[in-house]
């Protein structure tokens, strides 16, 4: 084997705590296919350790909901619009992933200790220098910030819009 494993296997007996992973990024040609389609991490895949997963997750799930009313609930239609209302959004998405992990994920011991210092001055600083710090170092969070989206109608059924979504025996979320 390598002769990091050996190193590896020797840090398990001095450590309270050791984690090891790897860090993918899956790409797919399409979330959809038939009656199904994915939303968020599951179709999207941006990285770990990105941040806005969530954000972007929600997005999708208004542009998904926006399409399926817009299309009178054919899937058939909505699914091909939801993808294209998204796709830059998820490609703008996985870019800040990998530079992120470039930074994040460093291949020197130099950037390890880098990254560390980093870290600590950060870490350091008052709360508000610190987030402010971090808000202009932070890729994914002036790319989410800038998310656009079709202001989507309500449905005409209900005044809320919210008319006939499955697991609903009310006809709407459950709001009356």
């Amino acid at each position: 084997m390598h002769a990091h494993v050996d190193r590896w296997l020797d840090e398990l007996d001095r450590t309270q705590a050791f984690y090891f992973d790897s860090i993918t990024q899956l790409r797919m040609d399409t979330w959809s296919q038939g009656r199904v389609t994915l939303v968020g991490d599951a179709g999207y895949c941006p990285g770990p350790a990105v941040g806005g997963s969530t954000s972007l997750a929600v997005v999708g799930a208004y542009v998904l909901a926006g399409e399926l009313a817009r299309a009178g609930g054919d899937h058939e239609r909505a699914f091909p619009a939801y993808e294209r209302m998204m796709a830059e959004h998820v490609r703008g998405s996985r870019a800040v992933a990998l530079s992120a992990a470039k930074t994040l994920i460093p291949t020197s011991r130099l950037g390890v200790w880098g990254l560390a210092q980093g870290a600590r001055l950060i870490s350091a600083l008052p709360a508000g220098p610190s987030r402010a710090l971090v808000r202009l170092t932070t890729k994914s969070a002036r790319l989410y910030d800038s998310v656009t989206v079709d202001d989507y109608p309500p449905s005409p059924a209900t005044p809320g819009g919210m008319d006939g979504f499955a697991g609903d025996p009310g006809g709407g979320l459950g709001v009356k």
